[in-house]
């Protein structure tokens, strides 16, 4: 086998798209999860072995966490999104904890958790970035078209095909790929204040409860019938696809230094540059 062929096989999900019958449920999620645990970028991608092994330099923390940003700050547009396009009163209650997470617990109990956009920008200023310098930075082409390719699914597709793409991809291979980032930051970005690593630690354990709820939500829109089970692979697919060229983008950049990547986003972005509030 070619080194090629081997490269895309990785890719490979063993979904058989010509079949008629719909597959049954604990066998159509089980092929979901074996596609995504074989391309899920945080177990595949260059960039991500190199993150995981302590390799990267403070300067490449830091610029990761400027193109990052805005993948992070859109999450609670998706899940409200979720919430938005969800077709009974059952779904929105089921969504409705996720987007409270994202949003802050803090709105309902002076103890919670901000916003988890507001802990990822504290894990930035642990690394001595401000927010100032993330909006005057340059982001990379791909983190454009994936962050604006999510919010797309997020407001125009039927909405178990979103949380497919979001619940069965990202929310499922979070909790394994952040605990193994937070024993890298142990082991070997040690500069980096244990507090400013709260981003991590929450969504290491939230998104095993996030995961499970999408599972539930679209499992009563797929059991049977496979037009809607082909609509939620290809889901997944895009969702896997959109992030590693994200970061391919991002590593791109890392390995050319110099070379023109991106561009500095409007205000507002990726929503629409107008209307916003003028604060």
């Amino acid at each position: 086998m070619s080194k090629t062929h081997s490269y895309l096989q990785q890719y490979h999900t063993g979904y058989d798209w010509e079949r008629k019958n719909p597959y049954v449920l604990n066998d159509f999620f089980s092929i979901i999860d074996e596609f995504v645990e074989n391309s899920f970028y945080g177990n595949t991608h260059p960039l991500a072995k190199k993150l995981l092994a302590g390799e990267f330099s403070r300067e490449e923390l830091i610029f990761l966490a400027t193109q990052e940003y805005y993948y992070y700050w859109g999450t609670t547009w998706w899940n409200a999104f979720k919430i938005g396009n969800a077709d009974i009163l059952d779904h929105q209650r089921q969504l409705h904890d996720p987007l409270l997470d994202e949003l802050g617990t803090d709105l309902l109990d002076k103890n919670g958790l901000p916003a988890h956009s507001v802990l990822f920008l504290q894990y930035c200023e642990g690394i001595g970035l401000t927010l100032d310098e993330i909006k005057r930075s340059p982001i990379s082409s791909g983190v454009s078209l994936a962050i604006t390719e999510l919010l797309r699914i997020a407001k125009t597709r039927p909405n178990f095909e979103f949380i497919a793409c979001s619940n069965l991809v990202v929310e499922k291979m979070r909790p394994v790929f952040y605990s193994k980032l937070l024993q890298t930051f142990s082991d070997h970005y040690q500069w980096v204040p244990k507090k400013s690593l709260l981003f991590y630690e929450v969504h290491a354990h939230l998104d095993v409860h996030h995961t499970s709820i999408g599972k539930k939500v679209v499992s009563e829109y797929v059991f049977d019938n496979k037009r809607d089970q082909d609509s939620v692979f290809s889901a997944v697919i895009r969702s896997t696809a959109l992030r590693k060229v994200m970061y391919d983008s991002i590593y791109q950049a890392m390995l050319t230094p110099g070379l023109e990547y991106g561009f500095i986003p409007w205000p507002n972005f990726p929503l629409e540059p107008w209307p916003r509030p003028s604060k």
